[in-house]
């Protein structure tokens, strides 16, 4: 390298090491002073944006955690309002109980209710002013709620009666108004006749003895009529089966017969069926007029288009019918006078239609049909007695259960803001949306093979009502959109599309708080904490349900009142204490979540001071060295002034 004036090349180069190791030395001192790997963009820019991203979601997560703790918060107001109200439900059920027993005057009894009802009234009131945060808990959507029951609205021929109460439980059944057997004396000179609990009627010697008359017995269907001619020794008393109509006992010269008049089996719009009985206990349809052979036995069944089913079949005669194909059915004749009575077995299904009404005013018509009673050779059971629950509507012990539904959402005065309507896939075991369209008039048909469907109106403020329709079978629904919101029937064609089976309506008026928790938007990242409504109409005891303890009967139905109430209200502790559950888990998952996200956040920004300060040491020797070299390097061009010196 030549020795030059102008250039100093080697201070140059000493200059530009110099400032090389200074700003390395002052990063290094930026960074163990801050406590940060990345200050700047410029220390690592792709760290930096992911640093960013991350202290969003640490800091977002860390009220995520304080949301979730607020919702359990929320929870704990909840369950304790809940835990006073659980406590005035068991003392109105002490007070209950008290009532209910026979020791008590309804006098009496009234001043019990006193306090029976200010028990009521206090759960409302705990009701409607246990809140968190301004928002009420336990009061529902503010819509008005029915009071929940269910009630007998049919009038048939075979409808069945009321035999028994207890409580809110009901047992129905085909006899009394139903059972139509009768004998009918056409000669009076028979003696008296009296029937016993068996059905065994007698009659009483005659005085003189009877020679050829006559009395008629009419089948418990009310419709076959047999003409019995007899004779009756004045010492022998005579008895019949009123049941069955067979001459047990007394009779003798015997001619009985039946005129087509007498046994006409038509109906213009049920199912009238002929069958006759086989020898190996089988039933042949008989389709065409037919003559049967001596001794055979014939059914005649007519099915009604409400559902109630009579059949009477006869027996026991000595010769032929004659079956004759009619207009809508059947008649059944004697060929020629049977000389031995003829049996008739009145068979039954008997019927009632109850409308059930649920506390958000979904109505429910169930027209429930009994199982056979009194039918011949297999019959399905031996009573036609079924149980219905005057409160929830439920039907036990029937055949066959027809279930129809329908419901109106919103009106003028609160209108429906929001709606959600889902159909349960069995096959996923998910709830998936469908879609009304927003259009006055619209409409969604739901087919009968949907099990389950749930309909969520939405009204302000995040309270809703939500009624989920379950156990349809072959019900199919159409929602219709109106004005103010939506409105649900049974689809119904030549034929009532209802379902088979009794619908169970679970009816929910809701307080619903969304609780987020997660960094993002998605339906992941926050659910909802439903809260049922709590005051006494929406459990269903007190005066405003129509539960009182005035009188014995009235008490032993509150009993029934209550602890359908108990139930309810266990079912909302236990939903939001499986989500205080939850949110609790919640809390545990998002933790470590955020906790990984820091420390995932900590190694982008933070520096590690054990490396950073050897690098630190090492920047400073060099700074030291590139400053004396830099000196060094100054001091070269005073070599060429001493050449120049020389001269």
């Amino acid at each position: 390298m030549s020795l030059v004036i102008n250039h100093n090349l080697m201070a140059m180069n000493a200059t530009r090491n110099l400032n090389d190791s200074y700003g390395k030395l002052a990063t290094s001192t930026r960074r163990l002073s801050s406590g940060l790997r990345v200050g700047t963009a410029a220390d690592d820019a792709a760290g930096l944006a992911m640093r960013e991203l991350m202290r969003a979601d640490i800091k977002t997560l860390g009220q995520g955690l304080r949301n979730a703790n607020d919702g359990i918060s929320m929870i704990q107001t909840a369950d304790g309002g809940l835990g006073v109200i659980d406590a005035k439900l068991i003392r109105m059920k002490e007070l209950a109980e008290q009532a209910a027993t026979g020791t008590y005057t309804d006098v009496q009894r009234k001043m019990i209710n006193q306090e029976y009802q200010l028990m009521a009234k206090e759960i409302t009131r705990i009701a409607q002013d246990t809140d968190f945060n301004s928002r009420k808990l336990l009061a529902g959507s503010g819509q008005d709620i029915e009071v929940e029951n269910s009630v007998a609205s049919s009038t048939r021929t075979q409808d069945a009666i009321k035999v028994n109460e207890d409580g809110n439980t009901e047992t129905w059944s085909k006899e009394g108004a139903a059972t139509l057997e009768s004998l009918t004396a056409i000669d009076p000179l028979f003696g008296a006749n009296t029937t016993d609990a068996n059905r065994i009627t007698t009659f009483a010697m005659p005085a003189p003895a009877v020679d050829d008359k006559a009395f008629t017995y009419t089948s418990g269907s009310g419709i076959a009529k047999v003409v019995n001619t007899v004779d009756q020794a004045a010492t022998d008393v005579a008895t019949v089966n009123m049941k069955t109509g067979e001459l047990l006992s007394g009779f003798t010269d015997i001619k009985a017969g039946i005129s087509a008049a007498n046994g006409t089996y038509t109906d213009a719009t049920g199912t009238v069926t002929a069958e006759s009985l086989n020898a190996d206990g089988t039933w042949t349809p008989i389709t065409a007029t037919t003559t049967t052979a001596a001794s055979a036995t014939i059914r005649l069944t007519i099915e009604k288009a409400d559902g109630s089913v009579i059949s009477d079949t006869f027996s026991g005669s000595s010769g032929a019918f004659t079956v004759s194909k009619v207009a809508n059915g059947f008649t059944i004749e004697t060929v020629a006078d049977s000389t031995t009575g003829i049996k008739i077995e009145s068979g039954f299904r008997a019927a009632k239609t109850f409308d059930h009404t649920t506390k958000t005013g979904v109505s429910v018509t169930n027209t429930a049909l009994s199982y056979a009673e009194g039918f011949s050779a297999g019959s399905a059971t031996s009573t036609a007695d079924f149980t219905h629950d005057a409160k929830t509507g439920e039907i036990n012990n029937a055949e066959r259960v027809n279930s129809s539904a329908t419901s109106s959402y919103g009106d003028v005065r609160t209108p429906v803001q929001d709606y959600t309507i889902e159909a349960y896939n069995e096959t996923t075991n998910t709830w998936e949306k469908l879609s009304l369209g927003n259009t006055t008039g619209d409409t969604l048909n739901i087919s009968g093979s949907v099990k389950e469907f749930r309909i969520i109106a939405e009204y302000s403020d995040n309270q809703m009502v939500r009624d989920t329709f379950s156990n349809n079978t072959g019900g199919a629904f159409t929602i219709t959109k109106t004005q103010y919101g939506m409105d649900l029937g049974m689809t119904t064609g030549a034929t009532a599309q209802t379902s088979s089976t009794q619908l169970n309506v679970k009816s929910e008026d809701l307080v619903v708080v969304n609780v987020h928790f997660g960094s993002g938007s998605q339906s992941t990242d926050s659910y909802d904490t439903y809260i049922n409504m709590a005051t006494a109409r929406s459990l269903g005891v007190g005066e405003e349900a129509g539960d009182n303890i005035e009188t014995q009967d009235n008490a032993k139905k509150a009993l029934d009142n209550l602890t359908i109430a108990i139930r309810r209200k266990d079912e909302i502790r236990a939903e939001i204490g499986s989500t205080q559950n939850r949110l609790a888990a919640t809390i545990e998952n998002v933790s470590i979540q955020k906790e990984n996200l820091q420390a995932s956040e900590s190694r982008i920004s933070d520096v590690d001071v054990a490396t950073e300060m050897t690098e630190f040491n090492k920047t400073q020797i060099m700074t030291n060295a590139a400053v004396s070299m830099l000196a060094q390097a100054n001091s070269l061009p005073k070599m060429a002034q001493k050449l120049l010196d020389a001269r």
